[in-house]
């Protein structure tokens, strides 16, 4: 044997034991640098290494090194390790898909759905062959994907999760009635899962709002458990209910609420245009010119760049829009998890160590970086398509308000008809707005909107 590996095996196996000692006593940051060094002076083919890279993973994160971890333990089970360590690994994976941002590509991609795991316990087998079947559904294979969803446990978390997917798969084909019955079943289930439950509601209620089930939509959306500030896009979306069931005041109050300072950066163009529909037709014609007014101020700008063939980044009004964009904000968020924790690598004193996580960090940061200005350029396309589409909205709408004022004009004037007005329900106790948001209450306004169809206004002079 070479004498020269024989004098660096024994340290190195010395700092394994040592680091496993720091472990044991859940000395996590200490041991980092120690597992480190054993790996970085030993080879794959020694007893312990697998071990040794499994209790690294582990107290990187236990360390804050959420990333480092997940790197780490990727690369050991793509290796084919002892099942026993790929069953432990496995393990922390599932939890990290449900509880943190992680690197898709390498988790989902490169660790579960290209490998086989025939080995593993039952629950990890629903959590593989949901994954795998998804895959395998996404790129076209749909028997294979079914084997999967057939091999999963009914009555699971995993088992539900495939439901869902196959309710989605259902919509994607057409089949609305079919995709709301197992979307319904998932909600009968005794599944104690209220992020599932949650998507469940939303998804039902876009689905009874699509076939003019407007009370029913808005009755699941309030069920929805999610932190109202989580909610930006349902109260938009329980506006357009209340509108449909001809509840103007109330989906003027979803609207007001998005006002609020903590909705900020949710608006979206939909807002301006619905706003005006309501305020139009109750004839608050001035109201309702502003509204288009403000549309045009707030995405002017967006409008320019998107004319001039601008830099997605660069448009700033559209990105607040795009970072609220599920995919886009789960690499954001990923992002904000590598800067996090790359600022802590600062502190580790073993330089070995240090320069190992700085390049792992570095490299991951300018890939994800890459990724995400990739999805931002396809979303931007879609979105600016949109924008110009409620840029169409609001010159047609100026139109509309212009004729229903001369129609209105006309009527009144011509034909002398009486009011219509409806006087305001007695009993309601309403408190005037003391200019102050309370997130509890952001989904309870209502406001006053007098039907004015039948008043004159101060422009009215001008058509006599």
């Amino acid at each position: 044997m070479d004498t020269a590996a024989n004098g660096n095996r024994e340290p190195a196996q010395e700092a394994f034991q040592e680091g496993y000692d720091l472990f044991e006593e859940k000395e996590y940051k200490d041991a980092c640098p120690l597992f480190y060094q054993y790996l970085s002076n030993s080879s794959p083919d020694d007893a312990d290494y697998e071990w040794a890279e499994f209790f690294f993973g582990i107290c990187l994160k236990k360390s804050g090194f959420s990333h480092a971890a997940v790197d780490t333990l990727a690369e050991l089970v793509i290796r084919k390790p002892n099942p026993k360590i790929v069953s432990y690994c496995l393990e922390f994976f599932e939890n990290t898909i449900r509880t943190s941002p992680y690197d898709h590509d390498l988790v989902i991609n490169k660790v579960i759905c290209d490998q086989e795991y025939g080995f593993v316990g039952e629950e990890l087998s629903n959590f593989i062959h949901y994954h795998q079947g998804v895959d395998d559904w996404k790129h076209g294979l749909v028997s294979w994907g079914d084997d999967h969803f057939d091999k999963i446990k009914p009555g699971t978390y995993y088992f539900y999760q495939f439901q869902y997917h196959q309710a989605l798969m259902r919509l994607h084909s057409g089949q609305i009635d079919e995709a709301i019955a197992i979307l319904k079943k998932i909600m009968e289930s005794p599944l104690e899962d209220p992020s599932l439950k949650n998507e469940v509601r939303k998804t039902i209620a876009r689905l009874l709002y699509e076939k003019g089930e407007y009370k029913e939509a808005d009755k699941l959306y309030g069920e929805i458990t999610k932190n109202i500030l989580e909610q930006s896009q349902n109260l938009l979306e329980r506006a357009w209910a209340h509108y449909r069931i001809g509840n103007p005041e109330k989906a003027m109050g979803f609207l007001y609420a998005f006002e609020a300072p903590s909705f900020q950066n949710y608006f979206t163009p939909e807002y301006y245009i619905l706003k005006s529909f309501i305020f139009k037709d109750v004839c608050h014609y001035q109201s309702a010119l502003q509204v288009v007014t403000d549309f045009k101020y707030r995405y002017g700008v967006a409008l320019e760049d998107i004319y001039q063939r601008g830099n997605p980044e660069d448009n700033y009004p559209l990105m607040l829009v795009l970072m609220n964009k599920k995919k886009i904000h789960e690499i954001w968020k990923f992002l904000e998890l590598l800067e996090l924790e790359k600022k802590d690598i600062e502190t580790i004193q073993d330089r070995p160590f240090r320069e190992h996580l700085e390049k792992l960090y570095a490299l991951q940061i300018e890939e994800s970086t890459n990724d995400l200005r990739l999805t931002i350029q396809e979303e931007y396309e879609v979105m600016a398509n949109q924008l110009l589409r409620y840029e169409e909205e609001s010159h047609l709408m100026e139109y509309e308000i212009g004729m229903d004022m001369y129609q209105r004009i006309y009527e009144t004037h011509y034909q002398d008809e009486k009011s219509n007005d409806k006087p305001s329900e007695d009993g309601l106790v309403v408190y005037p707005f003391q200019g102050e948001f309370w997130n509890d209450e952001l989904a309870d306004y209502h406001v006053k909107l007098p039907n004015k169809c039948n008043n004159n206004e101060e422009w009215d002079i001008f058509f006599k």
